[in-house]
């Protein structure tokens, strides 16, 4: 009886210890925190009726006080090029595990 009660809570110990070495990432990718927070800064009240149907995509980096610097932005619009300017350079990221010197591209759709 004393084998088997032994036996049970070793093998109990190692199945806890087992369980507890596992590496459990449970944080949000990088670029995608990025893309939301450029998302957030975007949603403003009022959307000019020029940009609406736009689209564009956005490269930016993260300066070393989590600002936001855009690189370049490939759209047809002019109207939306100088919006997301606006809205988006310069502007600080909420604390979060960014790379500085890594570019992220973020998709701009607006929608009609």
């Amino acid at each position: 009886m004393k084998k088997i009660f032994y036996t049970i809570i070793a093998v109990l110990a190692l199945n806890a210890s087992y369980a507890s070495s596992a590496d459990y990432d449970v944080n949000v990718v990088p670029s995608k925190a990025v893309a939301a927070q450029v998302y957030k800064m975007l949603d403003v009240p009022v959307i000019p009726e020029t940009i609406r149907g736009e689209r564009a995509e956005v490269r930016l980096a993260v300066d070393r006080g989590n600002y936001l610097r855009i690189l370049s932005i490939e759209t047809e619009s002019e109207a939306l090029k100088a919006f997301i300017k606006t809205n988006v350079d310069f502007q600080r990221l909420s604390p979060g595990t960014f790379e500085q010197g890594v570019v992220y591209r973020v998709p701009v759709e607006v929608k009609e």
